[in-house]
C-alpha cells in the first residue's frame, strides 16, 4: 500500500473520531430547567414547616445576636445539617418554654433567609451554564452546516477544520452540561438540608 493511500486512510479515520464526538453533544436535549427537581425561586414557609407555622415569621433575627451565630452556622455549606441541628438543639435547651417559640421562630425565620440566598445562586448559575451551552451548541451546528456546504472539489484540510471546531465546541458544550448538572445537585441539596434543620427547630420546641 502506498504511503499516500495510507495518508488518506489516516485522514479518513481522524475525520470519522470527529464525527463521532460532534454527534452525541449535538443530539441532546439542552433544557431551559435542566434539574430534576421542580424551579422554585424561593423556599415556601410553609412547605418547609411540613404543616402550618405556629405564627407569623418574625422578620428580625439579625437583631438576636445568639441566634445570629446559630442562623450562621447552620446555613454555612461547610457544616452538615447534623452538626446544624446539634447547635439548634444546645441554642434551645436552656431557654424557658415561653422564650423557646419565639426564639426558634427567628432561627428558623434566619434559616430561611438564608437560604433563599444560596438558593438564587445556584439557580442563577444553572442558568448561566445552560446559555452558555446553548450557545456554543449554536456553534457546533455552524460548523456542521459549515463544512456540509463545502463544494465536493473542497480541501480535505477545510473540512477538518470545520468539524474539528465542531468537536471542541462540543466538549464545551458537554462540560457546560455537567457543570449545570452538577448545581441541580446542590439545588436538591439544599432544600433537604434546610427540612432537616427545620426539623431539628421543630424537635427543640
Amino acid at each position: 500500500m502506498s504511503s499516500q493511500r495510507i495518508r488518506r486512510l489516516l485522514r479518513v479515520l481522524v475525520l470519522g473520531m470527529v464525527l463521532l464526538a460532534i454527534a452525541p453533544a449535538s443530539a441532546e436535549e439542552i433544557r431551559d430547567w435542566p434539574c430534576d427537581a421542580p424551579l422554585a425561586e424561593r423556599f415556601d414557609p410553609v412547605q418547609v414547616w411540613g404543616s402550618a407555622l405556629p405564627g407569623p415569621l418574625p422578620g428580625d433575627w439579625r437583631q438576636d445576636a445568639a441566634v445570629r451565630e446559630v442562623v450562621e452556622f447552620a446555613a454555612n455549606p461547610e457544616n452538615p445539617a447534623s452538626q446544624g441541628t446539634k447547635r439548634i438543639a444546645g441554642f434551645a435547651a436552656p431557654l424557658g418554654r415561653a422564650d423557646r417559640e419565639q426564639r426558634l421562630m427567628l432561627v428558623f425565620a434566619g434559616l430561611l433567609e438564608q437560604f433563599n440566598l444560596l438558593r438564587g445562586f445556584v439557580i442563577e448559575g444553572v442558568r448561566d451554564f445552560v446559555v452558555r451551552a446553548k450557545i456554543l451548541r449554536e456553534a457546533v451546528d455552524r460548523n456542521e452546516a459549515a463544512a456540509a456546504a463545502l463544494p465536493t472539489e473542497a480541501r480535505e484540510e477545510q473540512r477538518r477544520g470545520h468539524l474539528e471546531a465542531g468537536a471542541w465546541d462540543a466538549r464545551r458544550m458537554d462540560d457546560a452540561i455537567e457543570e449545570a448538572e452538577f448545581l441541580c445537585h446542590r439545588y436538591g441539596y439544599l432544600d433537604k438540608k434546610l427540612r432537616q434543620l427545620t426539623a431539628g427547630i421543630r424537635a427543640a420546641l
